[in-house]
């Protein structure tokens, strides 16, 4: 009579049990020493077993198609070069205390619009001052800088028979070298770009000189800026991952 299915496991079972229980090596005296089992050669075989498997499904998976769809990332440097180019140029005179001169986003000059300039490391606002006049040297300024995204901006106070006031805008001031990853050179260069600002602000002659009598009190104004844009140069990858 020919054994079931479920009799054939049963006996299979049973015999493993067997050798699991089975008392293969004796190590060591009676007291001190310890005994290697089946069960014990079954777990460390079946242990090693798990840890194979999982190296090579974990190897697979790093090649596997799935994985490449997402796009291998790799690593990439390069050199920052900055270029400074001038902007445009504002020039006139304040007659007397009160007077102001408005420039840039706030009188919707386009002279002075970086936004679409994606690749903008800092700007420099400066106004060149001179004071007219024999009145002395007690005249005073206020030079304020904003931006379209930033109203509260900068405020620099100056005072004398004249001078210069500079106010730096920084935009996305990267160091001598960069280092990232992504998917190609063309990525790492887009990874760091960002938009410019529109900038603008206000330079007002907030006081003359205490007790002028001078006919001619008034100051000459040239207001410009100067912006300075990077580009990523010498491009090389490290490593890909």
């Amino acid at each position: 009579m020919s054994m079931s299915l479920g009799d054939m496991l049963l006996e299979k079972f049973s015999s493993f049990e067997k050798y699991n229980n089975k008392e293969l090596y004796h190590l060591g005296s009676a007291n001190l020493g310890f005994t290697i089992t089946g069960r014990i050669v079954s777990g460390t075989v079946g242990f090693m077993a798990i840890i194979l498997m999982l190296m090579v499904t974990f190897s697979s998976a790093a090649n596997s198609i799935l994985v490449s769809e997402l796009g291998g990332a790799r690593a990439y440097t390069a050199d920052v070069n900055l270029t400074e180019i001038s902007g445009t140029t504002l020039s006139g005179t304040l007659n007397s205390e009160g007077e102001f001169i408005e420039f840039g986003y706030i009188v919707d000059d386009v002279d002075w619009d970086l936004i679409s300039n994606l690749r903008i490391s800092h700007v420099d606002i400066q106004v060149a001052w001179d004071a007219n006049g024999g009145a002395g040297g007690g005249r005073q300024v206020t030079f304020d800088v904003s931006s379209q995204n930033d109203t509260a901006g900068q405020s620099q106070n100056d005072g004398g028979n004249g001078g210069t006031i500079v106010t730096t805008w920084i935009v996305n001031q990267l160091p001598e070298i960069v280092s990232d990853t992504a998917d190609s050179s063309e990525d790492f260069v887009k990874s760091y770009e960002t938009s410019g600002e529109w900038l603008g602000g206000k330079f007002t002659y907030t006081s003359e000189s205490i007790g002028s009598f001078a006919l001619n009190d008034s100051i000459d104004y040239t207001i410009t800026f100067t912006y300075y844009t990077w580009e990523l140069e010498n491009i090389r990858e490290i490593v890909e991952i």
